[in-house]
């Protein structure tokens, strides 16, 4: 009986007596989780114009030699639109670091849900320009004026859509 309880008595003690380090090893699971939902709508409208314009001469009168006005002269500079859209949506950047040197599983969980609409309206215009003639009224030697003079710019136009949705980035290091 005397081995016996001296047996256990050095058993004990070893336990105690051992390094730290050969007990930390743990068993502890990680477990992370990111849940995102996301609803964007962009509506965007650009627009640039430099039409729209009326150089129209003019209507001759009623009556004998009522001619009608010339019309004028108009010159335009360039139209440019520009139009861009970027989203980023839902991103996870997950870093899981351990440095107690756990042996349990470490589980990432990503659930991302996205409905992103992109309605990008661009529009650079420099027409719908009259320069028309005007008539000639009643009567003898009545005579319309002349049409006008349109010189109008270049017209550009540009559109970007962009979009990184639901991406997910998960490091582990042990």
């Amino acid at each position: 009986m005397k081995r016996i309880l001296a047996l256990f008595a050095i058993v004990a003690l070893l336990g105690v007596a051992s390094p730290a380090s050969a007990w930390h090893w743990s068993s502890s699971d990680i477990t992370v989780g990111n849940t995102n939902s996301a609803y964007v709508k962009n509506s965007v409208d650009t627009t640039a114009s430099t039409g729209g314009n009326d150089a129209n001469g003019g209507n001759g009168g009623g009556g004998f030699g009522n001619d009608g006005g010339n019309g004028g002269f108009i010159a335009t500079g360039e139209a440019a639109a520009l139009s861009a859209v970027e989203n980023v949506v839902n991103t996870n950047d997950t870093k899981v670091k351990t440095t107690c040197g756990c042996r349990g599983d470490v589980t990432v969980g990503n659930s991302n849900r996205a409905m992103v609409k992109n309605y990008v309206d661009t529009t650079a215009k420099t027409g719908y320009n009259d320069a028309n003639g005007g008539n000639g009224g009643g009567g003898f030697g009545n005579d319309g004026g002349n049409g006008g003079m349109i010189f109008s710019g270049s017209a550009g136009a540009g559109s970007g859509v962009a979009n990184l949705v639901n991406s997910n980035i998960t490091r582990i290091r042990r």
